[in-house]
This record gives C-alpha cells, structure tokens and sequence, in this order.
C-alpha cells in the first residue's frame, strides 16, 4: 500500500496536481476486506448503477450506514495525525490510501485524511475525516459520490442537529449538502458514529445548476464581503478559490463584492443582475429563524458562492451547520432572542444584509420567508416527532461507542435531545435541543408582533384599525354570528370572549387559527337583545367589538 503527498496549486500557480509518493507499506490481506454487519431499516441492494444523482442512494433513507476503513500498517493512527499536522501547518492535503468498505461494498485505494479545528482537540480517536475515492484512481467513486465528509459532530451532543437542519434546506430546495449517518470502523475496530456530510465540489454544482464549469469560491474564515480593492490579492485570505485554480481569475468575485458596497441608489437593480437574491434571503431567513448563528449574519463564514453560468449569477451556498440551533454563544440573554434584523455595530461590517435591508422590497421578502419556515417548517410537534425517530435510529450506536471516543455521555446525549443543557467539553453550554426549538419560536412571534409583521397578511399589520382586523356577520343578529379575524401568524392560539353590558363574560372559547382558517361562527341563538362585546386576542393583537343582537 502506497500513501501520496497531494500538493495544490497556491494562487497564482499553473499545471495539475502533484502527486509524491511517501512511503510503501503491504497490500491488505484477503481478510481484512471483511466488515461487519449492517444497519437499516429496510433491505438495500448494492450495486455500480446509480440512481438519477450521485448520493440519491447513500443519503435517501433514514439509516445508519456502515463504514470501515482498512488502514493495515501499524503506526497507521500516528501516521494520521502527522499528515494533519503537515496539512495545517503546509497547506497541503496529503492523503493515505486504504480500502473503505461502505455497506460492504469496497472502494479500494481511497484517500483518507484527517480534518478539524477546535474539534480535532479531543483527545480520543473520534476526529472528522474526509474519503476522496478517486485520489488515487481516477474517477473511481461511491454511488457517483467522489468524496464525503465524516464528521464527529464534536458541539452537539444529540448529533441530530446538522442532519435536521440540511433536510429542511433542502426540502426548500435551497442549495445546501446531504447528510446521513455512519458507524465508522478503523480496521474493524468501531471508533464512533459519525455524520456523512456531502462533498460540495464540481459534482454537487453540476447536480444543483446543471453546470460546473465556473468559479466556486468558499467564504473562510473571515469573508464579510467588505470592499478591500480591485486587487484579487486582498481577498486571498478570507476566501479559497476551490475550481479554475490554475487559472486563477477572481474578477468575478471582485465584481461581486464591488455591487454589493459600491452600487449606490442603483443596488437594487445590480445585485439582482449579480446575485440570486431570492434564494439568498431564503437562506438568510432560515440561518436566522433556526438559530445557525455560525454564519454569514454573525460570523461571516461557512458558505460558497458559485458564478452559475445558466443563471448567470452567483449562487450561495449554505456550509458547515453543525452548531445549528442556538448552539453557539452570542452576544443576547439568550441565545432565543436573536433578532430577526440583526446588523452588527458598525452594520457596514455586513454590507450584504445591511443593503438588502435597506431596500423595504427586500426587507418584506425576507420577512415573508421567515414566516414560511416559522409556519412550515418551526413547528415544535413536527420537528420533535423528526427529533425522536432519528434519536431511535442512531441511540444505539452512541450507546456502543467506546468510553475513550465518546465527547458526551450517553445521559448528555439523551438530556440535550429534550430539554436539557449540556456542558460541552468546548466550555459553553448546549442548549437543549427541543427546548431551543420552543423557545426559539415564542420569541420569533413575540418580535414579529413588536415589529408589527403578520404571517398571515404578508405584511405589516402595525397600522391596520380594528374594522380591518375583525369584521362581524350580520350584525345585528339573532341566530349566529361569524367573525373573520386577522391573526398575527398561523397557529397561534386564539381567544374569544363575549361579555354583556355588564362585563360579565358569557363565553370563553380558545381555538388555534390553521393556514386558510380565519373566521369562526358563534351562536348567539339564547342570548337577549342587546348589545354585547366580542373581544379577540391573538398574539399581540388585542380587538374588541360591538354585537348587536335583536329577537
């Protein structure tokens, strides 16, 4: 067996990739090229036919998939950590050759190398890793996938929320990798689950835009898309060209970020020219609503943008959302209160939502898309029935990992799913994962209504009178009466109350308004003639009127 030094080109520099072999150890034994059983639901067949996209197969069901990575030299762990290290320190990626086994079935002369910032620290064997199946035999893939991520989910202790989170992107169709999970095995000797991440590279362009020929930039560490110069050279520390490096042309991006802070009166017209800004907003909404704090809106990293030749524009690309779900510390009480509109101090640190919001067109778009998600897609009993299946599906392979491996125990592990905080090895607090989702919720409505937005209108209700929020019919009446009201958001609970002249209250009724429900019929049949008063709370709505009743 033979492990290769893999040299990228730096900027500026030409040709292909170089590849030095470092040292030549044996093959691997025929028995080695055993693995161990599998883990499903339901039956999976196998084979080199693929389905309509590459990863269709690997990610489709809600299983634990098994990979076991054959690494047969002795020093093979030592070897690992030695290649990280040059790659930090060299910028270099320098890959092992091994034989993985996924599901059984082999993907021979794979690269194997380690990854991780803060979560490689760990001491035990449970570090992130990336498979490349086709760095030392070209074109050599698994299920057309020609490289994923395992990552060792090192800030969460549920391991639940980066899939949860990547299965609601992509569901909205808005660009963002797969994510499965894997028992992972070095020589057959189980390290710990890990999640699948998928690889965003020219095969996830093609799969997503139908074209992969352009310029792919990451935005890391630092990239807040601030106006540095014409220069491509001053933003060769907070972005990586990641296609076309030997080319090597940047004046896309420069162009990019020039629209973005010098368009003036005119940023409406060219950003759209530029940029898609309606999946942008999209995805600003949901890294908000969802607590994905480690991201463009605060800490301006973790994505891509993609020059999309069909659609002519860039493209974002939503990266790396392992903390998801209030993970992160920020600078508010609670990690809940996040504003919706949040603008760091000075707010030009983010030109990109900052312009946008500046435009109200785009404010209100936005504003749109954080109810969609909030109706759709934050909704406690849904996402907790999601939380629970797949707690069941992984539990058992958390429960089995070795004690050395293991970040959480198997109690964080349970407490963070519900309601719990958990203490990470990374010193802040976790918050519990149901909780955050509750929590998150109650204060998105409680600012959507201080802000005066419904979700049910599709804009502000702020200057709406009480005749256009609840109408009365017919009134006067004798039998029945029917309200239509205007709620704040969907399913938020409603209250009616029917007093006399008096203030005594005659009925009391709680009803939860549903999408394309916004009236309700009271009998008023035993009533006296007189008059009465309705009152409707919902949310921060708070509406009274007068009912006539005539016998």
């Amino acid at each position: 067996m033979i492990f290769y030094e893999t040299k990228p080109q730096r900027h500026g520099e030409h040709g292909g990739t170089q590849r030095t072999p470092c040292i030549s150890v044996f093959s691997v034994p025929p028995w080695l090229k055993k693995t161990g059983s599998f883990f499903f639901f339901s039956l999976l067949t196998f084979s080199r036919v693929y389905s309509q996209n590459p990863g269709d197969q690997l990610f489709a069901a809600p299983i634990v998939h098994d990979i076991n990575i054959i690494l047969p030299q002795n020093n093979y762990w030592d070897s690992l950590l030695y290649y990280k290290s040059w790659n930090d320190t060299a910028a270099q990626y320098i890959y092992m050759q091994g034989d993985v086994f996924i599901d059984g079935t082999p993907v021979n002369s794979s690269g194997v190398r380690l990854k991780g910032n803060a979560s490689y620290n760990h001491p035990g064997k449970k570090k992130s890793i990336v498979l490349s199946f086709n760095e030392f035999i070209g074109g050599q893939d698994y299920d057309g996938l020609r490289s994923f991520h395992l990552d060792n989910s090192a800030y969460d202790p549920t391991m639940l929320r980066e899939k949860i989170y990547l299965d609601i992107l992509n569901r909205n169709g808005l660009p963002a990798p797969r994510c499965a999970f894997a028992r992972v095995s070095y020589n057959g000797g189980y390290v710990g689950l890990y999640k699948i991440i998928e690889s965003v590279n020219k095969q996830f362009l093609q799969a997503r835009f139908g074209n992969d020929e352009r310029n792919l930039f990451k935005g890391d560490p630092h990239a807040p898309l601030i106006w540095e110069g014409s220069a491509q050279q001053a933003y060769y520390d907070n972005f990586e060209l990641k296609t076309n490096e030997s080319v090597n042309d940047w004046s896309d991006l420069v162009q990019l970020i020039n629209v973005i802070n010098n368009s003036g009166t005119n940023f409406s017209p060219q950003i759209e020219q530029a940029f898609n800004v309606r999946d942008y907003l999209r995805a600003w909404a949901a890294n908000n609503l969802f607590g994905n704090y480690d991201s463009y809106m605060y800490l301006p990293h973790n994505y891509y943008l993609y020059n999309d030749s069909l659609a002519g524009k860039f493209q974002w690309i939503t990266w790396d959302v392992g903390i998801v779900f209030g993970v992160l510390p920020v600078g508010f009480q609670n990690n809940e209160d996040f504003p919706l509109l949040y603008l760091p101090d000075p707010p030009q640190n983010l030109p990109l939502n900052n312009n946008l919001l500046s435009v109200e067109a785009y404010k209100q778009e936005y504003l749109d898309d954080v109810c969609t998600f909030f109706n759709n897609d934050l909704v406690p009993s849904r996402l907790f029935a999601v939380i629970d299946s797949l707690a069941a599906v992984i539990r058992p392979h958390v429960y089995a990992e070795p004690d050395g491996n293991q970040m959480y125990t198997e109690q964080q592990f349970e407490n963070n799913i519900g309601y719990g905080g958990v203490s990470s090895w990374l010193v802040f607090q976790i918050p519990g994962l149901k909780d955050f989702i509750s929590q998150r919720r109650g204060k998105v409505s409680a600012q959507l209504c201080d802000m005066g937005w419904s979700c049910m209108l599709g804009q502000s209700f702020a200057g709406l009178s009480d005749d256009q929020v609840i109408s009365i019919y017919p009134n006067p009446a004798s039998e029945k009466v029917t309200i239509s009201y205007v709620a704040p958001q969907y399913e938020v609970q409603t209250l009616y109350e029917l007093s006399d002249m008096r203030g005594r209250i005659l009925l009391r009724e709680n009803v939860a308004l549903q999408p394309g429900e916004t009236s309700r019929t009271i009998d008023i049949s035993r009533l006296r003639a007189g008059v009465y008063y309705l009152r409707v709370i919902a949310g921060c709505r708070n509406t009274e009127r007068k009912i006539v009743v005539v016998r």
